[in-house]
C-alpha cells in the first residue's frame, strides 16, 4: 500500500475541531453586529467567468486570481478574488430597484495567489458588510462604528482606526500636474514613509511651492483634530478642500458617538489609492503589524457595471482576528456535547430513548458506544468538554435508575430514566430553553 501524502498545497489551511470552533465564534459575533445594525446576509458563488470578475476588479488583483477552463463552455473561470465587485454586480443588476440604502453582510472566503506579510495563506475568509445608495458622511461613521462594534464584540482592546482620504493627496497630484510614473514613485515613498527618497521626488519634479511643501509634509499629518487644522493650510485645491471638509464632518460625527478617542487621522498613508474613490480607514491592534479590518468608500465600482451609486464598505481578516484574539488570551468558550450516554444495559433501550429525547428539546447528546470501563468512558467525556455525563446499567444504581454526573460544576446524582424521559427540563436546568444546558 502505498503511503499516504499529507502534505496541502501551498496556500492552504485546515482548521481543526477546536480551531473551527473559534473560527465560528468569531464570525457568528460579527454577524451578530452586523444583524443589529440591519444588514441581510448575501452569498455569492466562489467562482464566476473570469472577465465578469475583472469588469470590476482592479488590474493588480486581478493578476493574483486563480483562473480555470470552464469543461462545458471553454471560457475561463476564477475565483473570486474580492466579494465587493460581486456584491456590486449583484445590486447593479438584481437589486438596483431596491430601495436605498441597501445593507448587506456577509462571511465568505476569497483567493488570492499572493502572500500578504503576515500571512502565507490563499484562502483567506473575511466577514463585512457594504452599504449602498448612500453618499452621505453617515454612511461612513455608520460602518466606522460597525468596525468598532466588532472589534469590541471579539473582546479586542487597545485597537485605534487608521483614518484617511486618498483625494488630499490626488489634489495635491494634480496641481503638481506630474505624470502617471511620477505619482505612483510618490506614493510609493509615502507608502513606505521614506522622507529622504519623497523630498529627492519632489525636488525632481519641482511643483509650485505650497505643493511641494504639502507633499513633504505628509508623513506629518497623523494624529487628532488637530491635523485638519495644519492640513487646512495645504488645501489650496477643490478636490484637496473637500476631502477635508468630508473628513472633518466624519470626526465631527465620530464624536456625537463616542468613538473619536478611538480614531487617528492619517493623510500621508496612501495604500488605498487605487480601490478607493474617497474616505478610508484600517483598524490596528498594539502589538500586531497588519490591519485586522479595513474599509472605505468605492463610489466608482457599481458604475463598473452600469449603475452609477454611492457605496461604503468595510471587512475583517478572520484568520487575523483569531491570531490576535490568542495573543491577547481572549476566552472563547468551545462548545462541547450537552449530554454524553453511557449505557452499559444489553438492549441499549435506555440510551436510545435518552438521546432521542434530549435531542428533541434542542440538546446536543453523543452517545458511548465502545465498550470500555467507566473511568474510560468518563475521561473521554472530559476531553470531549461534555456537560453531564447520564450512566445506565451502573453497578452503583438500581434497574431503571441513571447516575449522572456534572462535569462541568462537579457532583451525581440518581434519577430514573422515567423521570428524565418525563420531564428533562425539570432535571436540568436549561434543557429546552435558549441557554446551553
Amino acid at each position: 500500500m502505498k503511503p499516504v501524502h499529507s502534505q496541502l498545497p501551498k496556500g492552504a489551511r485546515i482548521y481543526l475541531p477546536d480551531e473551527a470552533a473559534r473560527k465560528r465564534y468569531v464570525e457568528g459575533r460579527l454577524l451578530d453586529v452586523f444583524a443589529r445594525w440591519g444588514y441581510r446576509e448575501i452569498v455569492t458563488p466562489t467562482f464566476e467567468f473570469a472577465d465578469v470578475l475583472a469588469m470590476g476588479t482592479d488590474l493588480g488583483v486581478q493578476e493574483s486570481m486563480f483562473k480555470f477552463v470552464d469543461r462545458e463552455t471553454g471560457r475561463m473561470l476564477a475565483l473570486r478574488a474580492d466579494i465587493t465587485p460581486q456584491i456590486a454586480r449583484v445590486v447593479a443588476t438584481r437589486l438596483r430597484d431596491e430601495p436605498k440604502p441597501v445593507r448587506l453582510a456577509y462571511v465568505t472566503n476569497v483567493f488570492r495567489h499572493d502572500e500578504p506579510q503576515m500571512s502565507h495563506y490563499r484562502e483567506f475568509y473575511q466577514a463585512g458588510v457594504e452599504l449602498i445608495g448612500l453618499e452621505k458622511p453617515e454612511a461612513e461613521v455608520e460602518v466606522i462604528a460597525m468596525t468598532i462594534e466588532g472589534l469590541r464584540a471579539l473582546g479586542l482592546d487597545r485597537f485605534q482606526i487608521d483614518l484617511g482620504h486618498p483625494d488630499f493627496f490626488r489634489g495635491l497630484l494634480e496641481e503638481a500636474s506630474a505624470d502617471t510614473a511620477r505619482h505612483r514613485a510618490l506614493r510609493d515613498a509615502l507608502a513606505r514613509k521614506d522622507a529622504s527618497t519623497l523630498e529627492r521626488l519632489v525636488r525632481e519634479l519641482s511643483p509650485p511651492p505650497h505643493v511641494a511643501e504639502a507633499l513633504l509634509a505628509l508623513p506629518t499629518l497623523f494624529g487628532r483634530e488637530i491635523v485638519l487644522e495644519r492640513a487646512g493650510r495645504y488645501a489650496q485645491n477643490p478636490r484637496s478642500t473637500r476631502a477635508l471638509a468630508n473628513l472633518a464632518e466624519v470626526y465631527r460625527l465620530l464624536r456625537i458617538y463616542g468613538l473619536a478617542d478611538s480614531v487617528l487621522l492619517d493623510l500621508g498613508e496612501v495604500r488605498g489609492f487605487d480601490y478607493y474613490s474617497g474616505l478610508y480607514f484600517e483598524a490596528y491592534v498594539s502589538g500586531f503589524g497588519a490591519a485586522l479590518a479595513g474599509g472605505g468608500r468605492y463610489d466608482d465600482m457599481l458604475g463598473r457595471f452600469g449603475y452609477d451609486c454611492p457605496a461604503v464598505g468595510f471587512a475583517f481578516d478572520i484568520a487575523r482576528a483569531l491570531a490576535i484574539m490568542e495573543h491577547q488570551q481572549v476566552p472563547v468558550e468551545l462548545p462541547g456535547p450537552d449530554f454524553f450516554i453511557i449505557d452499559f444495559t444489553a438492549e441499549k433501550t435506555a440510551a436510545l430513548s435518552l438521546a432521542r429525547r434530549l435531542r428533541d428539546l434542542g440538546a446536543s447528546v453523543a452517545r458511548d458506544i465502545i465498550s470500555r470501563g467507566l473511568e474510560e468512558s468518563v475521561e473521554y467525556a472530559r476531553a470531549q468538554r461534555v456537560h453531564h455525563v447520564l450512566v445506565a446499567g451502573s453497578p452503583r444504581t438500581a434497574a431503571g435508575e441513571l447516575l449522572t454526573l456534572d462535569l462541568r460544576r462537579g457532583g451525581e446524582r440518581t434519577l430514573t430514566v422515567a423521570e428524565v424521559l418525563a420531564d428533562p427540563a425539570k432535571c436540568f436546568e436549561g434543557v429546552g430553553g435558549a441557554g446551553h444546558v
